[in-house]
């Protein structure tokens, strides 16, 4: 049975409405991630390789309260599972979020022009970026139940 719809007792189809808004909800939120993550903030993992420091600009893909999922093209030393790492949200050009995270998945990806690995993280607790990042992500999931759709937006808004 399709797990959109119940049963009522005339065993009438009633399609239920709850499942398509958090449907919507869901799209919504990722949508906007894509946005914040891919065109507002900057994300870099953190390196120090050989007495040398540098920032890697990862790619966000997905967010929720315990964790993320981010992209690293051509990674000079790839992440193991398990590797406890930081990577930096700049919301400025000089200040940024350090998250602590656990690496818990690691998955080879090859696209026709890219290549790299997607990871997927447990946030740790125990830091103070962790409650600001779950605020930030309750933001989110706030924005994507009450926002509305433009049918006419301007061009280059953002």
């Amino acid at each position: 049975m399709d797990n959109r719809k119940s049963r009522d007792k005339g065993d009438k189809q009633i399609i239920d409405l709850n499942h398509y808004r958090k449907e919507r909800d869901e799209e919504r939120r990722r949508e906007y991630e894509r946005v914040l993550f891919n065109r507002i903030l900057g994300v870099y993992s953190y390196a120090e390789i050989s007495g040398k420091s540098s920032l890697n600009h990862v790619e966000v893909l997905d967010v929720s309260f315990s964790g993320l999922r981010f992209r690293e093209d051509k990674p000079e030393l790839p992440l193991r599972v398990g590797q406890k790492i930081a990577l930096r949200f700049y919301f400025t050009p000089s200040s940024y979020l350090r998250v602590v995270l656990n690496v818990k998945r690691v998955t080879k990806f090859q696209e026709e022009d890219r290549s790299g690995y997607d990871y997927g993280c447990e946030m740790d607790t125990d830091t103070k970026s962790s409650e600001v990042l779950k605020a930030f992500v309750g933001f989110m999931y706030k924005y994507a139940e009450t926002a509305c759709n433009d049918q006419n937006p301007p061009p280059n808004f953002y």
